[in-house]
């Protein structure tokens, strides 16, 4: 919330934001895939987005 804050007021040029229903969707689809004896990565990237004055009130 107060890097939120910050961006908005402008003191903090950008800010990430992790996308915590993504993680979850993710790990779900990994973890069928591990308890049917499916090959699951070892490292799996979930995207991130940027968080800017334009776009702040969507992660408010």
């Amino acid at each position: 919330p107060d890097g939120l804050k910050a961006v908005d007021a402008g003191t903090l040029y950008a800010s990430v934001a992790q996308q915590p229903k993504e993680l979850g969707r993710i790990a779900v689809q990994n973890a069928v895939k591990a308890a049917e004896g499916k090959k699951v990565d070892s490292t799996v990237k979930v995207p991130v987005k940027v968080v800017t004055k334009n776009n702040v009130a969507d992660f408010s």
